[in-house]
C-alpha cells in the first residue's frame, strides 16, 4: 500500500531559536550565491558543522561575510535579502548560543532545508507561471 508523504514547508511563526539559525544560514548562503553566482563552495561547504554546533563562534563571521556579498547586489536584491536576515535575527534574542546539543542541531538542520526548499518552490512556481504564460 502506498505510504502517505507529509510535506512539510518552512515555519516563518516557529520561535525555536536552532530551527531559526538554520534558517538564517540558508538566507546568508543565499546571499552568497546571490553575490557570487558560479560559486562552488558555499558557506556551507565550509561552516555548516561548527554554525549548527557553536552559534556563537561562527555567525558574527558569516554576518559581516553577508554585509560584503549584500554591497555587490542590486538594490532589489539587497533589500530583500537584508530585510530576511533581520526578521530572522529578531527571532534570536541578543547573543548567539555558545553550544547547540544534537537534538538543536538536529532543529538546525530542519530549518536549513526547510528555508532552501522555500527557496525552490519560488523558483518552481515562477517557471509554472512562466509556461502558462
Amino acid at each position: 500500500c502506498p505510504k502517505e508523504v507529509l510535506t512539510v514547508s518552512v515555519n516563518k511563526e516557529s520561535t525555536n531559536i536552532p530551527y531559526n539559525l538554520g534558517r538564517l544560514f540558508a538566507v546568508l548562503e543565499r546571499t552568497q550565491e546571490a553575490a557570487n553566482p558560479n560559486i562552488n563552495t558555499t558557506i556551507k561547504d565550509r561552516f555548516f558543522n561548527s554554525a549548527s554546533a557553536t552559534p556563537s563562534l561562527v555567525f558574527p563571521t558569516l554576518i559581516n561575510l553577508a554585509q560584503k556579498h549584500l554591497a555587490k547586489l542590486n538594490e532589489g536584491q539587497r533589500i530583500a535579502l537584508d530585510k530576511s536576515i533581520g526578521e530572522l535575527s529578531d527571532k534570536l534574542g541578543e547573543t548567539f548560543p555558545k553550544q547547540l546539543m544534537l537534538a538543536e542541531q538536529g532543529a538546525f538542520q530542519l530549518g536549513y532545508y526547510q528555508q532552501r526548499q522555500e527557496y525552490f518552490k519560488k523558483k518552481t512556481d515562477a517557471t509554472e507561471q512562466k509556461e502558462e504564460a
